[in-house]
């Protein structure tokens, strides 16, 4: 990696050539680290293999789909805003972790049809196992020393390949649970059943669905592979995006006030249950979710790998370079986003965004390779978001010239979050 020529680029006009150049449609080298444990996922794989997986994929993340996850993320929030009430009053919460359960919770359920309660049980064997994954993943990244397989042989290596079995098997188990009920539905009424629960499906039950109805389906290790990329893609991500979030509204309580206002409108006061289309009328908090991942976009960086010479303007990048894309760089660009540096929601209500270049803001990449999550995370994020500003006025422990980030696969806090939850005076 280290000897091979590379070129950074930030700027929105050669943002519209990466995400659209056929001649960059393969993940760098770096993403190799990822293989054994994301094997020929959607994140990892290149060419017709990825064409594939993702026209397979693609109805797993469907609105009807996503909309029927709702009550789960719900339920998940119902936990999570009594563990919140559980802890000791003006007493600092590490919302880093917190965020980082919750999320755990809510992918496990959406994306495997499993609940392991993450939010009442951090010490879980899983839990950890998934933590210590992606922080050796991270440190056999930046060393090329611990590439080869003579990896496997050291300690950290050994700890790796537990983290990984551990990993494995409880995908495995999903992927054979989701069989036996669809086997079991199937003998009961010749069809799977359409009645209520299929409104509840997990995206690995639609996998399996999909793999019926085609000539070239996937087998267990592909399905393992795809439940892990879920897993890995759309964990980390959205457990860092709201707890920034957080942090953000925390430091400014007039536009938290805002946010409280919204959802007084929308919910008139009441403690019902938010359902699909309150979630599509928080707009105020969309925005602010959104100019929250302008500031803090949970992947910093997309390194991908030149299969040919590729024009960008008046440059001309060589066959074989590294072109990374700084989407840090972009979303601060004082050429798209004046005074870059401020967290102003605004800058996404509708009057705001027309006129803006099509590729000054992509937090979740552009063009055929963008996440084929975003939905979810957006809905996941408002779920999560909207029930604690529901309950708890916030306040940052840290201000925001405070804190320090730390530049990985993902970006995050170098120092866990926190923040004082008071609960709010209803009466």
């Amino acid at each position: 990696m280290f000897w091979l020529p590379e070129v950074l680029i930030s700027d929105a006009d050669y943002a519209e050539v990466y995400f659209h150049a056929k001649s960059l449609e393969e993940k760098s080298h770096f993403y190799a680290q990822l293989h054994d444990w994301l094997g020929n996922g959607l994140l990892t794989s290149g060419g017709e293999l990825w064409h594939e997986r993702r026209k397979l994929i693609t109805p797993a993340f469907h609105f009807n789909v996503l909309n029927a996850l709702c009550d789960t993320l719900v339920q998940n929030a119902v936990v999570l805003i009594q563990k919140l009430r559980e802890h000791p009053k003006d007493t600092p919460v590490n919302v880093t972790t917190l965020m980082h359960l919750v999320a755990l919770d809510n992918i496990c359920e959406s994306a495997m049809g499993i609940k392991i309660d993450a939010l009442n049980n951090p010490k879980l064997e899983y839990i950890q196992a998934v933590e210590d994954a992606g922080v050796i993943t991270i440190l056999r990244g930046l060393r090329p020393w611990y590439w080869g397989r003579l990896f496997y042989y050291l300690p950290l290596g050994q700890k790796y390949r537990r983290s990984l079995d551990i990993i494995f098997e409880l995908a495995q188990t999903a992927i054979q649970n989701s069989r036996n009920k669809r086997s079991l539905q199937q003998k009961a009424t010749g069809v799977v059943n359409e009645s209520k629960e299929k409104k509840r499906l997990a995206f690995l039950d639609i996998l399996l669905e999909a793999c019926d109805s085609t000539t070239n389906p996937l087998s267990d290790e592909g399905l393992r592979e795809e439940v892990n990329t879920f897993m890995f893609g759309g964990h980390e991500t959205t457990a860092v995006s709201m707890g920034f979030t957080l942090f953000l509204l925390g430091n400014h309580p007039d536009i938290q006030e805002k946010c409280y206002e919204e959802l007084e409108d929308i919910f008139q006061g009441s403690d019902r249950k938010a359902t699909v289309d309150d979630l599509r009328s928080m707009k105020y908090l969309e925005q602010v979710i959104k100019e929250s991942l302008r500031l803090f976009p949970s992947a910093p960086m997309i390194s991908r790998k030149a299969k040919a010479d590729t024009k960008f303007g008046d440059y001309v990048v060589p066959e074989g370079t590294l072109v990374t894309f700084s989407i840090y760089a972009l979303h601060r660009n004082p050429k798209y986003f004046s005074n870059p540096e401020k967290f102003d929601p605004d800058r996404f209500s509708p009057e705001n965004i027309k006129g803006r270049h099509h590729y000054a803001y992509t937090p979740f990449a552009a063009g055929s390779r963008n996440c084929i999550g975003q939905k979810f995370a957006m809905m996941e994020e408002k779920v999560v978001l909207s029930s604690i500003l529901r309950n708890f006025v916030l306040e940052s422990i840290q201000r925001e010239d405070e804190l320090k980030l730390q530049f990985d696969l993902v970006q995050r806090p170098l120092k866990p979050i926190e923040i004082k939850f008071k609960p709010r005076n209803t009466a």
